[in-house]
């Protein structure tokens, strides 16, 4: 009896094999005595006379012989087959082949290879088939973005009243309506308290203002190189008299602006002073 849940297993010596065409198996041939010559013989169902589908088990443990189930679920032992011939057969296919028994395969032992392809007529088949795939795939892609498209305009266009029917459900439920976050331009500062500068934070604390350091690195602004037995003017650096020209040059321009909150002539006629108040305005 064929246990139905057992798989193919030829380490543990179960052959388990369903052939979906005719299996063959080797008889000798009587019209023959001088040389051998085999015979590949079909496995046919003795009751119901099926020869593909048949399933062919065999197990080395126990009696040596190959039962055999068609897909009708009748069940015989064949005796016809030899087992060496089916053990040496199974073991080129799945596990390693034993090159001694490859005479069996060339006198036609086993499974039916399947029939060769008709290349004129498969490969325009074939093409026509890839063909119809492509051009289907490339249909639904077209369909998805136009899809994609109309989607994102009808949003669009019922945004607007779909902003009015949230907001007459929301009146009409008694829900309180959020006032909308002030939008931040890039720039500006966010409404909020004012952050005092570092400066302030600095008088505060009464903490000392950094130094700031020269200008140039070279003759420390002073506009000379001056060292024992040298005494060159600094080639880095316009000198100290030319750094205030230029600086003055930049307050006169920025004056002219009116751009300069110290010094700059107030609309009034008065002057600001040092300390930035207003000063009493002078009649000539």
């Amino acid at each position: 009896m064929i246990d139905p849940t057992r798989i193919h297993d030829p380490d543990a010596g179960y052959y388990r094999i369903t052939a979906e065409r005719r299996f063959n198996y080797l008889q000798l041939d009587p019209d023959h005595t001088i040389r051998l010559v085999w015979q590949a013989l079909p496995v046919t169902c003795p009751m119901c006379g099926a020869d593909t589908g048949l399933t062919l088990v065999m197990e080395r443990a126990a009696q040596p012989v190959i039962e055999v189930l068609c897909p009708a679920r009748h069940e015989w032992p064949e005796h016809l087959i030899d087992p060496g011939h089916f053990t040496a057969w199974a073991d080129m296919r799945w596990t390693t082949p034993n090159w001694d028994m490859y005479w069996i395969l060339e006198a036609g032992f086993g499974e039916e290879p399947p029939p060769p392809l008709d290349l004129v007529e498969e490969i325009p088949q074939a093409a026509r088939i890839i063909t119809r795939t492509l051009a289907r795939e490339a249909k639904k892609r077209a369909r998805r973005r136009v899809r994609k498209v109309k989607k994102k305009a009808r949003n669009v266009a019922y945004s607007p009243v779909a902003a009015l029917i949230r907001t007459a459900w929301a009146i009409q439920a008694g829900i309180p309506q959020e006032t909308p976050a002030p939008v931040r331009t890039k720039g500006k500062q966010a409404p909020g308290p004012k952050i005092p500068s570092v400066a302030k934070y600095r008088a505060a604390y009464g903490m000392p203002a950094p130094v700031k350091g020269p200008a140039c690195l070279v003759c420390e602004d002073k506009g000379r190189i001056v060292a024992p037995g040298l005494d060159v003017t600094c080639t880095e650096c316009e000198g100290p008299a030319a750094a205030a020209l230029a600086a003055a040059e930049r307050k006169a321009a920025r004056a002219r602006a009116g751009g300069s909150a110290a010094g700059s002539p107030r609309p009034d006629g008065a002057k600001a002073g040092a300390d930035g108040q207003r000063g009493s305005s002078i009649n000539p």
